[in-house]
């Protein structure tokens, strides 16, 4: 996140945080991994700093634990900038011809014969680590690369278990959220970017063109300008009713 970072750190303070075993936090003193600890770790950051509320932009695993913070510490959180999250790991997926749903290989596989549709062989897909930053590895970053493998497989299996929330859960939210996913995202289907904007009181949805999971990465000039307008939006402790 280091176009949105330095562009932040221009009239902002900036906090960056590997989540625990991932980047350079050592995969140690636990065994499994959860959004819920990657929550109450947040929370001891900003303890251990002295800082009493933020506003939070995350992606993916960030952008949950985002409105995991928001739904336990909603008087530590001002508001939720959540991209590419999803509230259900097995969230039932769209029929196989739904145009929003990519192609299995997790290539854009549209061309002009398929009016830039794009289609979902058999209905599931596989989330896993890909291949992009691979510089950034875990091998490369971690003080403990002998337990990268081990990080890998208990952030897959978080991955397909969790999280679980429904709308009881997201209706605890009572900052202002904006929902952003890109229009051609291989990881989580628009049918859970919609449901969160649905769940969630008040939450806004922001679908982002010609992108997919990395929005930020592939777009970040459209990226940052929607993530500092919903930083600088005027709510007066009041959230828009329409």
């Amino acid at each position: 996140m280091y176009n949105q970072a330095n562009k932040l750190a221009e009239t902002r303070q900036v906090i960056l945080q590997d989540t625990r075993g991932e980047g350079r936090s050592p995969y140690t003193n636990f065994t499994k991994f959860h959004y819920d600890d990657f929550t109450r770790d947040a929370i001891a950051i900003l303890d251990h700093l002295n800082i009493p509320r933020v506003a939070v932009v995350g992606w993916s695993d960030g952008a949950i634990v985002g409105l995991d913070l928001a739904m336990n510490y909603s008087s530590r959180i001002e508001r939720v900038f959540a991209h590419g999250a999803n509230p259900q790991a097995n969230m039932s997926i769209p029929g196989l011809n739904d145009p929003i749903i990519n192609s299995d290989s997790g290539f854009l596989d549209s061309d002009f014969a398929t009016n830039g549709t794009t289609y979902s062989i058999n209905g599931r897909r596989k989330r896993g680590l890909g291949k992009r930053g691979q510089t950034y590895n875990c091998e490369s970053l971690s003080p403990l690369p002998g337990n990268c493998s081990a990080m890998k497989e208990g952030v897959a299996y978080m991955w397909r278990t969790e999280p679980t929330w429904g709308p009881g859960a997201l209706a605890k939210v009572k900052c202002p959220v904006w929902i952003v996913d890109g229009d051609h995202d291989i990881s989580v289907e628009r049918n859970q970017a919609d449901a969160l904007a649905a769940w969630i009181p008040f939450a806004g949805q922001l679908i982002i063109p010609h992108v997919g999971h990395a929005a930020l990465l592939e777009d970040p000039k459209l990226f940052n300008f929607a993530m500092e307008y919903f930083l600088d939006m005027k709510f007066d402790g009041v959230l828009p009713y329409y």
